[in-house]
């Protein structure tokens, strides 16, 4: 599995598996919260060149997670880091495109992987 791929799945997972559950829990772990936050921000920054246009993205997103979770608006929080782990898994799963056959433009996102990331389908995600 290419660096881009490896390193947006282990964010993925660091999402699914430790942030959204703690930001639901009731109620909120909050220095405990903070702390898994901050080392997914570092995560993010340390990633973020390896995954083109998205790095810049997630690098946004991931401190704007920061002020929302300093602000204590859980629901936005929540909605922001599903909305990245989406955007992880999709950088984890793309297909390696061919090196003879020219990439297709326009169709990145759009039904590419047929299902949804696990955290959407309510599996596993390990």
């Amino acid at each position: 599995m290419p660096a881009a791929q490896r390193t947006a799945w282990d964010a993925y997972l660091t999402v699914t598996g430790g942030l959204l559950p703690a930001v639901g829990e009731q109620p909120i772990r909050g220095a405990t919260t903070g702390c898994e936050l901050r080392g997914f921000v570092v995560r993010i920054e340390r990633y973020a060149p390896l995954w083109g246009a998205d790095g810049p993205m997630l690098l946004a997103a991931a401190r704007a997670a920061q002020a929302l979770h300093q602000r204590g608006d859980r629901t936005a929080l929540a909605d922001l880091l599903r909305a990245m782990a989406d955007r992880l898994y999709l950088i984890s799963a793309r297909p390696r495109p061919s090196r003879c056959e020219p990439r297709a433009r326009g169709l990145r996102n759009e039904g590419v992987y047929g299902t949804a990331p696990p955290h959407r389908r309510g599996g596993t995600h390990r």
